[in-house]
């Protein structure tokens, strides 16, 4: 098992296994809703397990609200990374052939959109991404959001709220560029 090279005690490795068998399925779920490939999810979630293992000494509750947000941040974090290097793969792919075909530069314009949607998103702060992200990219309602992250329903709304303030505000930034 490849996850367990960087870990050099028995209580920590014990530790990851419980991680791994309580939290994979959990993280495979966040990588698919951004990937939307089977195969390219299991392969986020290795890489965020390897990422795991190099922090297991950072982890003690295996249980906690804080272990949880922090195994899904590095799952969804990984899988966005994955999603954008694999955009940026599929349009250097495309053979001069295809240039000729009016539905091309489409697919460039949309390709940017979601890019910079997606810079957007992974640059808000903390506290406003997690339950943004939880709330539209996993369809979470509030009370499970509240709930996973331990805090009251109103702040979720309220960070959602404001969250959306911000993409609109750096949307309307980047269309005055």
């Amino acid at each position: 098992m490849l996850h367990l090279m960087p870990i050099n005690s028995p209580d920590e490795k014990k530790l990851f296994v419980f991680i791994y068998r309580k939290y994979k399925y959990l993280m495979m779920k966040i990588a698919y809703n951004i990937l939307n490939d089977h195969f390219l999810a299991e392969d986020a979630v290795h890489e965020a397990f390897i990422k795991v293992a190099h922090n297991i000494k950072h982890i003690r509750n295996v249980e906690s609200a804080a272990t949880r947000r922090y195994l899904m941040i590095i799952t969804r974090n990984t899988a966005i990374d994955m999603y954008r290097s694999r955009k940026k793969q599929i349009t250097h792919e495309i053979s001069f052939d295809e240039l000729n075909d009016g539905y091309l530069p489409f697919t460039y314009i949309e390709t940017d959109i979601e890019n910079e949607t997606l810079d957007i998103l992974k640059n808000l702060p903390v506290k406003y991404r997690d339950v943004f992200l939880l709330k539209y990219s996993h369809h979470m309602s509030y009370a499970e959001i509240s709930k996973l992250m331990s805090i009251p329903e109103g702040t979720v709304r309220q960070r959602i709220a404001r969250g959306k303030l911000i993409v609109k505000e750096e949307i309307h930034k980047r269309k005055k560029k």
